[in-house]
């Protein structure tokens, strides 16, 4: 179906996989999408500790599963898009899966990064929706093939002028990236902030900027492994509960980027 990268230039903190594993385990939990979330980052458990505790036997990487296993499948030309799920781990069986590998040599990632546009191109076919956790310089080709591989581009930032400025001037000037298939997320949001989602959504003229509000709670649950957990306990909260917030801005960004999805389908299929 349909692939959305959360990119974000690597330079600043700004709690990019961290919202991208909450928005999808919401959106698993709350409007069973099937999701598989891809992380394509080097010998990086930060995914992975969003669902389980990590231990030392975890963190050994098995040739046979993961995304080095996955490579071994579609060299073999026996990767079909329902086998992709014998690679990954599952967080809820059927709806929310991770692929990734840790503990591999450098030239192992620089294999994985020749193969993973084809890793998606495959998964998109088995699942609703692919998340793919991308980092580095836009003038980097494997950022660039990935990115135009998406069909949506959730571009993280923070609060800091200078970053917002820079990442701003990046996607109204770089072809891969524009009005319409770019969003702009905020991590450990303040609302408080002179740069507020609303603020910068005008002083920049952007759609949908969204923040996700710092929440100890829940950045100490996807620290120790229980982002599921967290969301299933706190469902359908009164406005008053402490994590209503965090939970409604997830909902809302969700529900823009759903909404945007749709928005560009029906755009490609008037042009065809």
């Amino acid at each position: 179906m349909s692939v959305i990268t959360f990119w974000g230039n690597g330079k600043v903190e700004t709690a990019q996989t961290t919202s991208m594993a909450g928005i999808a385990t919401q959106l698993t939990v709350e409007h069973n999408y099937k999701i598989l979330l891809i992380n394509t980052k080097y010998n990086d458990s930060s995914l992975e500790e969003c669902f389980w505790k990590q231990t030392t036997s975890m963190k050994q990487t098995d040739l046979e599963t993961g995304i080095t296993g996955l490579i071994k499948a579609i060299s073999s030309n026996k990767a079909t898009p329902e086998v992709i799920t014998n690679y990954t781990r599952a967080v809820f069986k059927d709806r929310l899966e991770v692929l990734t590998d840790g503990n591999i040599l450098q030239d192992t990632y620089d294999k994985q990064k020749t193969y993973m546009k084809n890793i998606v191109k495959i998964a998109k076919k088995a699942y609703d929706l692919v998340f793919v956790d991308l980092e580095g310089s836009i003038e980097e080709p494997f950022v660039q093939e990935m990115i135009g591989e998406s069909n949506l581009v959730v571009v993280n930032i923070t609060q800091r002028e200078k970053i917002i400025k820079e990442l701003v001037n990046i996607q109204q000037t770089n072809s891969l990236l524009n009005k319409n298939n770019a969003m702009f997320l905020m991590g450990k949001y303040d609302k408080n902030s002179k740069f507020n989602a609303k603020n910068v959504e005008r002083t920049y003229r952007l759609r949908d900027v969204v923040g996700i509000p710092y929440n100890t709670l829940f950045f100490e649950s996807a620290n120790e492994g229980g982002l599921a957990d967290f969301f299933t306990q706190y469902r359908k909260l009164k406005p008053t509960h402490p994590q209503a917030n965090l939970i409604n801005s997830m909902e809302e960004f969700s529900e823009k980027m759903i909404y945007r999805l749709k928005e560009l389908q029906m755009q490609a299929q008037m042009q065809t």
